[in-house]
């Protein structure tokens, strides 16, 4: 099932029917420089969703619609970063900032939920289960790093998210998930800027 089959190239800001944005920080006003767009271009390579983020905001696209990972246990998608939040470190509360963030949202809602969310860092443990010093229920795993994988070009990514949710939490989940994509450089007061593409829940 592919989640990013928008059609056409929308305008900065507008999203197709079936994705939501949710502002994260500052809860009040706009922020300055958030921007993402959807753009479906003539050329293979030119399907993808843009996110860029300023020095005062936070925020996450994602779809509406709930599925059971149970059901849909596998998460595929390619991106791209080419501009990470200075000095962000998800491990150190004062600059818990990424440019890069896929997250399984278990339960969304305001409160109440759980996130697993893959991280594209400036470093870090990789594959290793790291919580959010901001919120137990937030749990991570990085993939990539600068200074692993640098920045600037695609990387493809395939993640059992059924098995990578029960390991990290320590149970299988109860409820329905959604997708989202976070980017944030708020706490570092920098910018950060990120392109996904070819989204897929697979059964197998």
């Amino acid at each position: 099932m592919r989640l990013d089959d928008f059609a056409r190239t929308l305008a900065p800001g507008a999203t197709p029917g079936k994705w939501q944005v949710q502002k994260i920080s500052p809860f009040f006003g706009e922020g300055n420089d958030q921007f993402f767009q959807f753009v479906n271009g003539a050329g293979p390579d030119d399907h993808y969703i843009h996110l860029r983020s300023g020095s005062d905001n936070s925020f996450s696209v994602g779809l509406r619609d709930g599925f059971r990972l149970q059901n849909w246990p596998i998460l595929e998608w390619q991106w791209k970063v080419t501009k990470t939040p200075k000095g962000g470190d998800v491990r150190v509360q004062a600059r818990d900032d990424q440019a890069g963030s896929m997250c399984v949202i278990v339960n969304p809602g305001l409160i109440g939920f759980d996130s697993l969310c893959y991280l594209w860092e400036n470093d870090g443990p990789k594959d290793t289960p790291i919580t959010s010093t901001k919120r137990d229920a937030s749990r991570y795993l990085i993939l990539r790093t600068v200074k692993a994988d640098g920045i600037g070009r695609w990387y493809s990514e395939r993640r059992n998210i059924l098995q990578d949710y029960t390991r990290v939490f320590g149970h299988p989940p109860e409820k329905e998930a959604v997708i989202g994509m976070q980017i944030d450089s708020d706490s570092t007061k920098s910018s950060a800027e990120a392109f996904y593409r070819d989204i897929y829940l697979r059964k197998r």
